[in-house]
Order: structure tokens, then C-alpha cells, then sequence
């Protein structure tokens, strides 16, 4: 909590009920000290406005009325506070009156100097951490069968008929509006009536088919070199002078580096500023859409209420990437739990303070904290289980990574050897997730780096955690009001499962996690320290203290939010300005023995995106016993009933490590590039033609002296044939069935390699001649199998030979020869199209990078000799098989620009620019370099 800089709860409640008891009481005391009785002006001293009296009294009239103005506003906002509800009136001064209450009511509901000790259950008031007004779970939370309709909050000025056009395209539907609320109980408490004047704020149920609220995307901008928010805020809002509300919006939000916006007048390269909702896109965006609502309400169409109700109850998302195969959970999905045993989960206890009767006991609805979504996990090699949307979060910064390296490699000198080399090993856990995630999906091609990063951009905050399993069910907790403990020999493993789950989905402002540095370090080791510069997302702290003062200022600065935009919770407040930053809020920290001022703040975080998960013990959340399995044992509080059961997810100390260093590298932290060359072993070339054509680079074909071979039907043979051209030396059978079988049983998957073996023999001999029907094609040489060189060409083999003639070269036209011969080969990615994980992990981007410094090479050695053209064209199909290279786009910008070419050469920066700002980075130093040339003085008429 803050009040005017105070860190510290005492002194903020302290400051907070002096400026109280001085605003309410201290001004008329003074008033009436020394300004009583008051003297009012005559009629002729009111014919001289300029006498003092007159404005003696004025001023003393205009300090009574703001006086009475604000006691009227500290009395609206106790009765609020009293009543737990938001009032629906809006005074002068109200504002500073519903913070200063806040702040008295935050740091005065619990005692300040309490000792850090676990409080008895008996004297504490459990509170339920259920999120009854979130549109997506209220239903659930009640009990309730989903109804077939949708929500809508009536804003001001808003009738039955206006809702009707806007909403449903005919405002002759009011009817139907009337029919799905008639007697329903509105948000004051009123039944609703036909006739009765609508209330802004209250909710009313509208047919399924109501058009969805528009969701506005978050608006950035990345800063570049010689930037100033004054020139931002003119190319974006129309007027520089509205720089101070980007300067509102970013002020001390983290920044690539580690760095902070303080000051309006220092932008630093890189950094990614949000900008406010109302712009020049914005309005084009709302007159393009009030025209559409024109077209659709001069069309309307009459249907009876009945006619657009749905069988189906609505769903609501729970993953967080379109890229996670789990989905939300729907009322059908529900299932009571089995009965629970052991310790009974604490009856929440009504606070004294609220003025409503505690509820009856009803039976034990699960509520959305425990859906069945999907029976899909990972089970790690280290000892690790995780959900499968986690292993989508993982291989999309394994991706991030990829594209990070690929784009800051420069462009190879002439007389630079260029080899093909090893990729970076990956640890057991990433490697196993990538490889689930790649699995989740088998009949999908695989999508490049770009379109996975760029696909898995999205700006909804998380509403659920996922927690673990019970008979093979997923289990969801909600975040927002969460206050889960967990103790025993597992807890440690469970709460990084959720503090990773929870980061993997923290892109783009969407989740913040606060951690005490030395917890941070026990969970994760010393190395977490210096990756924090490169996960802007996760906060340490350097005290306990600390962490709650920050969590404390959140939670004061939401609700105070929530007053200013007249919001009932944080999901409506984030559905109505989107261009708001309100992550989900998670405190990660160790509390052994429990605290009573931290309980009592999660007691008010309920509607707020803030939550908590502590391993020790929580006195009015929810504390479970985990033991060395990750199972809960036993459960006590509010969600015992959700936990029971339940093997929570976990990750250990090695496997999240690598994980944790897996997300800073995709977030842009610099990696060592792999420096092991990893050149295939040509065997000698053939002293005969071969019959036999094998592709490998570009969309993988067989021919057969000309004649097509087709493998699509015998999948496991191609993959066969791909994988012993990757390996010229040959493989045993142990390792071919590794890579093709390697969750059978190793005589089951010797079986299967024989047979394969056998379809891919007789495939190439059935389209041979009789004279080559006697080749074996893949022979044997004691437990090694190999392609028998002198009948089968690969391209592979070919491009690695011209790689090795290129690095022996003397000069530069002995290299021209093999490079021509390496570009003549290059014509896609290694086995585009193929689905295989270990040709993804291992070859197929080492192989990428070594082509396009080859192609990159061979481009130098052609302008050098004056062979503009034809460098162009090399740089041309280096772009093609990596456009995200910079080096690549960089050389051909520049050379077009060389050229006089300046509208391709801006065609192509345009491009260039365009997919670094999908992935949110901006060009090298090398990169902006050219483009300033490109844009130098001496073409004046453009400028990107």
C-alpha cells in the first residue's frame, strides 16, 4: 500500500485516517474558530463585487460546499463498504474519499505487528474463494445448468429498445429480452419488471445470438532509434500533445533489458510501449462499425424467443494459446467428485462485517476449480508431470529461441569456412515436452518457428491455474481469489509446476508472478537471478515484506480501478478497456506458519485477478498435504472438496531449471552459438550411375532411372529411408528402432523395423529395371544397416561434398565452383513436410542456417566479381529459405538500394520490418544501418 509514498501498512493507515479526521473534521473547526459568525454582505456591498466581504463570503460558501460534497462522499462509500457493494453514486471528491476508506480498511483489518505464527482455525473467519461474478463461472458457482443465452451490462442511456437494435439487429426483439429476464433478481437486489427504467451496471440476459462485445487488441508500438514520445503519440493519436497518457500507461512498467520508463524524455531502442485504445485506428475502426450496425438494423429479422435459444450450454476457455488442445469446461462436463475422506474442508464462515445471513449447506456442486478437460499430460524422464498445453507453451519458446539465433547471425565473410553444426543439446524435460506437444497433433504439418510464435500471441489473461489430475481429469483452480498452501515432501515440486505453468503464459502483459529472491533461489537455484532481466514477467523481491507491500498496492490500485471505470470485477473492467494492463496477479511465497495480514488481504482479492500460493500454511485458505508422490493426502479450507484426491502437476529442481532457462532464451537472453561442426561422412562417389534418386532437400521425391517411387502409403519406409540418408555411415537396428519405435517394446519394434525394411526394398524394386532388381539398396554390414552408395544418389550427400570443396578452396574462384553447386541444390528446407521429431530437433534448422550462410557466401563472391544480377538473385533464394535472416534481407536491401532500386529495396524493408514487429523485436544495429541509408536524404520523397 502506498499513501503519498508510505510503503509501510502503520503509517499508510495512519496518514490515511490523519487526512481523514483533518478533511472531515479540521476544516469546519477552523472555520468555526476563526471565520464564525459570518458577516454577509449588504445590498451595496454586493453593488461592488470587489469588496472584501463579498469575497470573504464567496470563498468561505465555496469551502463549506466542498466540504459538505466530501463528507457526502465518505458517507456514500462507508455505506458501500458496509453493505460489500458498489455504490451507484457518483459525487464530486469521491474518488479521494473511496482510497482513503481503502486504505483504512486494507490496513486496519488486521493487526500489523501480529507475529508470523499460525493462527487457530477457530478464531478465523474462512472466507470463500469462489469468483460467483465472473460471467464465465457464475453459473457453475451457484449450481445452476448453463442457460441458453448471453450476458450484456447496460450502459448509460441504454433502453430495452436501443439493446434490441444494437445488440440483435431488430428492436422489435425487446420482446424477447423481456422474455429471458421477466422476475429475474437484477444486480440491486429488484426483480425485474416489464415497464421499469433500466439501472447502468445491472446485467441482463440476451438470446445466444446477440452480437459478441467487440475485443479491442492491445496497441503497441516497439521504440526505435531517435524516437520521442511526442513523435509517437502524433503518429498514433493524432496529437503529440497526448504523449503523457503513453507516459501514464508504460511509467515503470519493465522493458526489455531490465530497464524502466521514468522519465518522458528518455526512450530507449527496443522498448515496447502500450498505447491507449483511442486513436486514429480506433476511430476508423468505430465508424466502419457503426455503418455495419446501419446495414444490419435496416434488415432486421422477427424470431421468436424460442427460435434462438441453443441446446448447448455455453463454454468458456480455460487454455490460455490457441495452441493447447485443452479446453474450458462446459456444465456438461461437470461430475461430482467421489466423496471426500479425511479431513473435511472448513464451512466458509461469514464475515460479521456483511450484512447478509449465511448460506444453508448445500450439496457438493464442484464448481470450475475441478473440470474434466482432458486426459492429456506429459510425464517427463527426470520424474515430472505437466499439462499438455504447458508442453505448447515450452515448444513455443523453443521456437523463440530458434528465430532469436537465426536472426542475429551475421553474414559469413568470403574466406569464412562454412560447415553444417550440431545443434544446441536440449535437456531431457524440454526435449521430452517439444516432442509431446509435436505429438499432440500428428495429421497437422508442422508449422514453422514464425507461424508458431506469431500464432500463440494473445492478450487474455489467464483465469484458471491448472492444478493436476484425478482420474486422469485435469483439475482447474481459479486464480483470482486463490489462497492455496501447500505443505509435505512434494510441495516444493508442485508450486514450480505452477509458477512455470503460470509464466509459459505471461506474454503480452497477460500474467505477473511476485517472488521473494530467496525463495526464488531455493526453488530454482542462484541461476534465476540473472534471467530475470529477460522475463519482464516474474518479480523478485528482496524481502517477504517487500513482496506483500507490492502485492498490497495492487490490490489497493484494482479497486480503485474499478471505482473509476464503475466495474463490478476485474473481467468487466478488462472487457471494457482492453487497452487497461491488468494482468493476473500470482504471489509465490514460503510461509510456514502462516500470515495474518497477507490471509486478510487475499480475502479481498476475489474480484480482483490477484491470488496467492504459498507452501507452509494457510489459516483461511486452503492448505494441502502433499507427499513424496505429489498426491494431496489431506486438505483443509474452502477447496478441500476440488483437491481431494488429486495429483498435483511438478516439475523438479533440474527439469525447471532448464525449463526457466528455456523461457529467458525465448524471450531474447543471448545465447552461445553452437560452435561443433556436425558434417555428414560422405562415402565415396560411385564409379557407376545409380539407378536410384533420392531428395532430400525441398519436399522429399524418389525416382527410380526417372520413373516416380511413391512412399506416402508407407509412411515408416520413408521415415526409414530419410534417417539412414541422414546417417551415411549406417545405424544398428537398436538405434533405427530408437528413432522410429521408441515407445515399443524392443522385439515388437524389431519386428516392425524388418518389415519396414522389407516395404522399402521392395518399393524401389518394383519400380527398377531387371538388371537392378538384384541391388539390395540398404545393406547390411554385420549389425549395421547403410544405403548402398553405388545405387542410391542422394542430394544431401551431394551439398555436404560441394560444403567440403567450398573449405579447401584457395581462392575465391576455386570456391565459386562448389557454392554454385551447393545453390543448384538448395531448394527448401531439409524434408519440408515431414513430421518427424528428430529431424526437427537435430538437422533440420543446423542444415537451414549452413545453407543460407553458403547462399550468403556465394552472393558476396558474385557482386565482388560485379555480378550484381546474379548475387541478387543468390540473395533472393537465401531470403526464400529463411526470411527471418536479417543478414540475408539486409544484403539484398542493400544491394537493391546499390542498384538505384530503391522501390524494391523499400518493399523488401517493409517486409523485413513488418515480421520483426510480429515477433516484437526490432532490427539489428547492422539492420537499421541500411535502412538509414535507404532513407537518407537523398531520397527524400519516402520514408519507412
Amino acid at each position: 500500500m502506498t499513501m503519498y509514498g508510505l510503503r509501510h501498512p502503520l503509517l499508510a493507515r495512519t496518514a490515511a485516517v490523519a487526512a481523514l479526521t483533518g478533511l472531515l473534521a479540521g476544516i469546519p473547526t477552523i472555520l468555526l474558530v476563526f471565520f464564525w459568525p459570518i458577516d454577509l454582505p449588504t445590498l451595496d456591498d454586493l453593488a461592488t463585487p470587489g469588496e472584501p466581504i463579498v469575497i470573504k463570503t464567496l470563498l468561505l460558501a465555496t469551502v463549506w460546499t466542498c466540504w459538505a460534497l466530501f463528507a457526502l462522499a465518505v458517507t456514500v462509500e462507508l455505506v458501500g463498504t458496509l453493505r460489500a457493494q458498489r455504490s451507484q453514486v457518483r459525487l464530486p471528491f469521491q474518488r479521494l474519499a473511496a482510497y482513503l476508506i481503502t486504505t483504512i480498511t486494507v490496513a486496519a483489518t488486521a493487526p500489523i505487528a501480529a507475529p508470523r505464527a499460525l493462527i487457530p482455525a477457530a478464531a478465523i473467519a474462512a472466507t470463500s474463494t469462489e469468483i460467483h461474478d465472473h460471467p464465465a463461472t457464475a453459473a457453475l458457482d451457484r449450481g445452476e445448468t448453463a442457460k441458453p443465452y448471453v450476458t450484456y451490462v447496460v450502459q448509460s442511456r441504454d433502453t430495452l429498445w436501443t439493446i434490441a437494435e444494437k445488440q440483435l439487429g431488430d428492436p422489435m426483439r425487446y420482446r424477447d429480452i423481456i422474455a429471458l429476464n421477466q422476475g429475474r433478481t437484477m444486480n440491486d437486489g429488484r426483480p425485474f419488471t416489464q415497464g421499469e427504467w433500466l439501472q447502468a451496471g445491472c446485467t441482463l440476459h440476451l438470446p445466444t445470438d446477440a452480437r459478441k462485445p467487440e475485443r479491442t487488441r492491445l496497441r503497441t508500438h516497439t521504440v526505435t532509434s531517435g524516437e520521442t514520445l511526442w513523435g509517437i503519440s502524433k503518429q498514433h493519436l493524432g496529437q503529440g500533445i497526448q504523449y503523457k497518457k503513453i507516459f501514464k500507461l508504460n511509467k515503470g512498467r519493465p522493458q526489455p533489458g531490465g530497464t524502466r520508463l521514468t522519465d518522458p524524455d528518455v526512450l530507449e531502442s527496443g522498448w515496447r510501449l502500450i498505447l491507449p485504445k483511442h486513436g486514429r485506428a480506433t476511430q476508423r475502426t468505430k465508424s466502419v462499425h457503426r455503418r455495419t450496425l446501419q446495414r444490419h438494423a435496416a434488415k432486421p429479422t422477427h424470431r421468436t424467443p424460442s427460435s434462438h435459444r441453443s441446446e448447448d450450454p455455453p463454454s468458456f476457455r480455460t487454455s490460455s494459446s490457441p495452441l493447447a488442445t485443452e479446453t474450458g469446461p462446459s456444465s456438461r462436463d461437470i461430475a461430482p467428485p467421489p466423496p471426500a475422506t479425511g479431513t473435511i474442508a472448513l464451512r466458509p464462515v461469514l464475515n460479521p462485517a456483511s450484512p447478509h445471513p449465511p448460506a444453508k449447506p448445500a450439496p457438493q456442486i464442484p464448481r470450475p476449480a475441478a473440470v474434466a478437460t482432458s486426459p492429456k499430460v506429459v510425464m517427463l524422464p527426470q520424474g515430472g508431470m505437466m499439462a499438455l498445453s504447458f508442453a505448447a507453451g515450452i515448444a513455443v519458446a523453443l521456437a523463440a529461441t530458434r528465430l532469436h539465433r537465426r536472426r542475429r547471425l551475421p553474414a559469413p565473410t568470403i574466406d569464412e569456412p562454412v560447415s553444417v553444426l550440431a545443434p544446441e543439446p536440449q535437456s531431457p524435460a524440454v526435449r521430452a515436452l517439444e516432442q509431446a506437444h509435436r505429438s499432440s497433433d500428428p495429421e497437422a504439418a508442422p508449422p514453422d518457428d514464425f507461424e508458431l510464435v506469431s500464432a500463440a500471441f494473445e492478450i487474455d489473461p489467464p483465469i484458471t491455474l491448472k492444478a493436476g489430475i484425478r482420474n486422469d481429469d485435469p483439475v482447474h483452480l481459479p486464480l483470482s481469489g486463490l489462497n492455496l498452501a501447500l505443505t509435505g515432501a512434494g510441495a516444493d515440486d508442485c508450486i514450480r509446476a505452477i509458477i512455470l505453468d503460470l509464466l509459459t503464459q505471461a506474454g503480452a502483459h497477460r500474467a505477473s508472478i511476485i517472488i521473494p529472491i530467496q525463495d526464488a533461489e531455493s526453488w530454482f537455484g542462484d541461476t534465476i537471478t540473472t534471467l530475470t532481466n529477460h522475463l519482464p514477467e516474474l518479480h523478485l523481491t528482496a524481502t517477504f515484506d517487500e513482496a506483500i507491500n507490492h502485492f498490497e498496492e495492487q490490490l489497493v490500485s484494482r479497486r480503485g480501478l474499478l471505482q473509476d471505470y464503475e466495474a463490478d470485477d476485474i473481467h468487466q473492467l478488462r472487457q471494457s478497456e482492453p487497452g487497461e494492463p491488468l494482468p493476473a496477479l500470482l504471489l509465490a511465497t514460503s510461509c510456514p506458519d502462516g500470515h495474518p495480514y497477507l490471509d486478510t488481504l487475499l480475502t479481498m482479492t476475489a474480484h480482483l485477478g490477484l491470488g496467492a500460493v504459498l507452501t507452509g500454511h494457510s489459516p483461511s485458505g486452503t492448505t494441502c498435504e502433499i507427499d513424496q508422490n505429489h498426491h494431496v493426502t489431506e486438505a483443509t479450507g474452502p477447496m478441500a472438496t476440488e483437491l481431494h484426491n488429486v495429483t498435483l502437476f511438478h516439475l523438479p529442481p533440474d527439469a525447471a531449471a532448464s525449463v526457466l532457462h528455456t523461457l529467458a532464451t525465448g524471450n531474447g537472453m543471448p545465447t552461445e552459438p553452437p560452435e561443433q561442426p556436425a558434417d555428414l561422412p560422405i562415402p565415396p562417389p560411385s564409379t557407376t550411375p545409380q539407378p536410384v534418386r533420392f531428395t532430400l532437400l525441398g519436399e522429399p521425391a524418389i525416382d527410380v532411372r526417372g520413373t516416380p517411387v511413391d512412399l506416402t502409403r508407407r509412411t515408416k519406409a520413408l521415415e526409414l529411408f530419410v534417417l539412414l540418408a541422414l546417417h551415411p555411415k549406417g545405424l544398428d537396428r537398436e538405434e533405427i528402432c530408437e528413432h522410429l519405435w521408441p515407445d515399443l517394446e524392443e522385439t515388437l519394434a524389431g519386428y516392425r523395423f524388418h518389415a519396414t525394411l522389407k516395404d522399402l526394398r521392395t518399393a524401389l524394386r518394383d519400380a527398377s529395371t531387371p538388371d537392378d532388381k538384384k541391388a539390395h539398396f540398404i545393406e547390411r554390414s554385420g549389425k549395421t544397416y547403410r544405403i548402398e552408395p553405388q545405387h542410391i544418389d542422394v542430394d544431401l550427400w551431394a551439398f555436404h561434398q560441394a560444403l567440403a570443396d567450398a573449405r579447401t578452396a584457395t581462392n575465391a574462384q576455386e570456391k565459386l565452383t562448389p557454392l554454385e553447386t551447393a545453390a543448384s541444390l538448395c531448394r527448401g528446407q531439409l524434408g519440408k513436410g515431414l513430421k518427424y521429431d528428430w529431424l526437427d530437433q537435430d538437422h533440420r534448422w543446423p542444415l537451414t542456417i549452413a545453407s543460407v550462410k553458403a547462399l550468403l557466401q556465394l552472393g558476396a563472391l558474385h557482386e565482388h566479381a560485379g555480378h550484381d544480377e546474379r548475387a541478387l538473385e543468390i540473395y533472393d533464394q537465401a531470403c526464400a529459405l529463411d526470411p527471418d535472416m536479417e543478414s540475408a534481407a539486409r544484403s539484398t536491401i542493400r544491394l537493391l538500394t546499390t542498384l538505384g532500386r530503391t522501390d524494391e529495396a523499400r518493399q523488401r524493408a517493409r517486409h523485413l520490418k513488418a515480421r520483426l514487429n510480429t515477433l516484437g523485436v526490432t532490427p539489428s544495429p547492422e539492420t537499421q544501418t541500411v535502412l538509414n541509408q535507404l532513407n537518407a536524404p537523398a531520397n527524400p520523397s519516402y520514408r519507412l
